[in-house]
């Protein structure tokens, strides 16, 4: 029986399941479009390497579907989504500070990575109580 703290957790996981598949999906099926939303000054020549990242993305989002339904059991894949998100932001804040893409694209973090790393982390610190 789940306790009766879980819904947040559930509705954040779900949350952010159906925010990263979109994100997923929209880098993966328009990724000259995404590129520029991204803020490379020109589309990646490598596009399969861009729609891969795009492809991870959609993958954390049916991880993070899986684990809406028992967070304890898969706190495992919501901990690679917080690395993920804490990782992600430090590559692009070193990849503006470096000049590889454009300054504006960090307007993208608070929206796509640091809304979820405190809820993240508080899934994640739940899950491993509960698994001692």
């Amino acid at each position: 029986m789940p306790d009766s703290d879980s819904s947040w957790r559930r509705r954040v996981l779900i949350a952010a399941s159906l925010h990263s598949g979109l994100w997923g999906v929209f880098i993966m099926g328009m990724p000259r479009q995404s590129s520029i939303v991204y803020g490379f000054a020109t589309v990646p020549q490598e596009v399969h390497l861009w729609q891969g990242a795009g492809l991870f993305i959609f993958l954390l989002a049916i991880g993070f579907g899986m684990a809406a339904f028992d967070e304890r059991q898969h706190w495992g894949i919501v901990f690679i989504g917080l690395l993920a998100k804490v990782f992600g932001m430090a590559g692009m804040a070193s990849a503006v500070f470096r000049g590889q893409v454009a300054a504006q694209v960090l307007w993208l973090l608070p929206f796509n990575d640091l809304i979820w790393i405190w809820p993240f982390f508080r899934i994640v610190q739940h899950g491993m109580k509960q698994s001692r």
